[in-house]
């Protein structure tokens, strides 16, 4: 465990690697407007995660989100840029349509994130190993710019088809007490589902530069469903809305101690 959390802030000096390595692909994808040309996401045009990689420009808050005065849900507050979104869900689709066979981490490493990291976990299916029932993997993705709304998916009736956010701990053992469960500061996404290719087609609208949706609820079955069973809730943050905490549009860069 000492050696994977010092892997993880001893990457590149306050650089964003995710940029670097999906920011180009990213920069291919049209910006809309709606019904304008599409883009074929597949394995062939889409890089190889690495294993590990990092971003610095985007932040994490955790919260509780209260309903009717007796229900709690678990929340998080994500802050990043429109291109930040873009390359995040190219990221998600690269580990979709690669299902990679060791799990891919994006290191969070702003040192104001209460989330240090996203774990992508592996995909490895084997014919003498399968679960009963229908197997499949993505092969490709047709993306459209489209227009979106704050609640997505509210109105969807099959909650199995939403993205599932776990929040978790480095090692997806949380311990007992209320301080192992204030300390977590993973979040797992298995990339390969149906909610997590929606998610990564809501970030790339959420990106284009004509969306003026500057804010998303993904909450849970006591508000408007828009994560499946057992997912912490998730709100995005873009600059120019009423949520947007930071001065400028995009997070504070800010010093990282190695």
């Amino acid at each position: 465990m000492e050696t994977t959390v010092r892997l993880e802030y001893h990457l590149a000096e306050i650089t964003c690697e995710l940029s670097r390595i999906f920011g180009p692909v990213a920069a291919l994808v049209p910006d809309g407007p709606p019904g304008s040309s599409d883009f074929l996401f597949h394995a062939g045009v889409l890089p190889i995660p690495p294993n590990l990689l990092s971003s610095d420009r985007i932040l994490f808050r955790k919260l509780h989100h209260d309903y009717n005065g007796w229900q709690r849900a678990d929340a998080l507050w994500m802050y990043l840029s429109p291109q930040k979104c873009r390359e995040l869900g190219v990221f998600l689709l690269a580990c979709a349509f690669h299902h990679p066979a060791k799990a891919t981490t994006l290191a969070i490493t702003h040192p104001d994130s209460a989330i240090r990291r996203i774990i992508i976990p592996a995909v490895s299916l084997k014919l003498e190993d399968l679960p009963i029932g229908q197997t499949w993997v993505p092969f490709a993705l047709r993306y459209f710019p489209a227009e979106t709304e704050k609640f997505p998916w509210m109105d969807d009736c099959c909650v199995h088809d939403l993205p599932l956010f776990a929040l978790t701990n480095i090692d997806d053992c949380v311990g007992p007490t209320d301080a192992d469960w204030r300390e977590r500061d993973t979040v797992r996404i298995w990339a390969t589902t149906g909610g997590s290719l929606r998610f990564a087609e809501l970030l790339l609208n959420a990106g284009c530069s004509w969306n003026r949706v500057r804010e998303y609820a993904l909450e849970g079955d006591a508000g408007f469903r828009g994560v499946a069973p057992m997912s912490t809730e998730l709100r995005i943050f873009l600059p120019g809305g009423d949520g947007w905490i930071y001065e400028g549009d995009d997070v504070p860069i800010a010093g990282v101690q190695f």
